[in-house]
């Protein structure tokens, strides 16, 4: 099966995340469009490809669009009529966009700078507004060794919600145990065996049957000494969440 060329608009993390992979894969990239024009021509040059000025210039089988929520009506304005395309975001419903040869290529997965996922780490959410376009995409992330699933704007909403509180919120609630730990002058390495256990443990029961802790047993006493500890913007985050676990757990 001949590989099918792609297009890149954008030149942030996801964006460089699918050049890298495309390339290693042996997907023919046809060139790449984004507003930091110095950034898309170093990655046009290290992939050994072109950096176009204007989108019209874009010319590729599969067009996949990196950019921001925020920024995707106005590069969907000015597709061509007949380009498919694929927006990498999560959150947007596809029948936001008027544009007919559109879809959707999400990577439910965290992606930051100075992490080189593998492709089998990134699971993808697809959509497209016809079957030639989710035939497309489906190809180029066969092509790519990826797994993906079909996935409706109305369920993805809920997926990217979802990853929210587990990526997003999980990370914060990590920086501020750092925090916590660093006033102390303690380091985070007895954390990591912790938290690698909560994960485990939240998969193999369920996080329904893993939950523990003060709040769960409403120990009073370890309650208010955390909260004597805290300063006001980290206390009102323990009281929300020691309430949101007891009103789940009210009998525990």
């Amino acid at each position: 099966m001949q590989a099918i060329q792609i297009g890149i608009v954008g030149s942030g993390k996801v964006a460089q995340t699918l050049l890298r992979l495309a390339n290693a894969a042996g997907i023919p990239i046809a060139g790449i469009y984004a507003r930091n024009q110095a950034l898309a021509e170093q990655l046009a040059a290290k992939y050994n490809t072109q950096c176009v000025a204007q989108l019209s210039e874009l010319h590729a089988e599969l067009i996949l669009l990196c950019v921001s929520d925020d920024a995707l009506p106005e590069i969907i304005a000015q597709l061509k009529p007949q380009q498919i395309a694929a927006y990498t975001a999560g959150s947007p419903s596809i029948k936001l966009f008027a544009h007919q040869q559109l879809g959707v290529c999400y990577p439910y997965q965290s992606i930051s700078k100075g992490r080189d996922l593998l492709v089998s780490d990134i699971p993808f959410m697809i959509e497209g507004k016809n079957d030639l376009v989710l035939q497309r995409i489906s190809t180029f992330l066969q092509q790519l060794g990826a797994q993906f699933q079909v996935c409706g704007s109305a369920q993805r909403a809920q997926y990217h919600l979802a990853g929210v509180f587990v990526n997003n919120f999980g990370n914060l609630l990590l920086l501020e145990a750092s925090k916590i730990l660093g006033e102390a002058n303690l380091d985070m390495t007895p954390i990591y065996p912790l938290l690698n256990e909560t994960i485990a443990k939240a998969i193999l029961l369920g996080p329904e049957h893993a939950q523990t802790g003060p709040a769960l047993r409403h120990d009073q006493n370890t309650l208010d000494r955390h909260r004597a500890a805290l300063n006001p913007e980290q206390l009102v985050v323990y009281n929300c969440l020691t309430k949101r676990i007891q009103d789940l757990f009210p009998h525990a």
